[in-house]
């Protein structure tokens, strides 16, 4: 069970394929690609998540188990989380504050 597409109050569609994070724009049609995972072999994309409320942030969760946090004005990682030890697969905002669930269940 993946999580691989987040529709932002701004109109902003985020899209994952496979370890690549596209962002598009429903008002303009401009595609964006906003980040690539590197690392292991299994490094791909397994949820994402935008902040609500008109914000620019969106949450990424990876198959290796980490939770990253990316300003998409700036197309910059803000941080990444650890905390699982398999893959991210929800991710839900509650305001500012971010809680992710993983395949192991922590």
């Amino acid at each position: 069970y993946l999580n691989l597409l987040s529709w932002s109050d701004t109109n902003i569609l985020a899209v994952a394929l496979d370890k690549t994070v596209y962002l598009w724009n429903a008002g303009s049609g401009e595609i964006t690609e906003l980040c690539t995972v590197e690392g292991e072999a299994e490094a791909h994309i397994s949820s994402l998540s935008w902040v609500q409320e008109g914000g620019s942030h969106l949450a990424v969760g990876t198959y290796s188990g980490k939770c990253q946090l990316w300003d998409v004005q700036a197309c910059k990682q803000l941080r990444s989380m650890d905390g699982h030890t398999q893959r991210v697969s929800s991710l839900s905002w509650n305001e500012h504050l971010l809680s992710s669930g993983g395949r192991d269940s922590i």
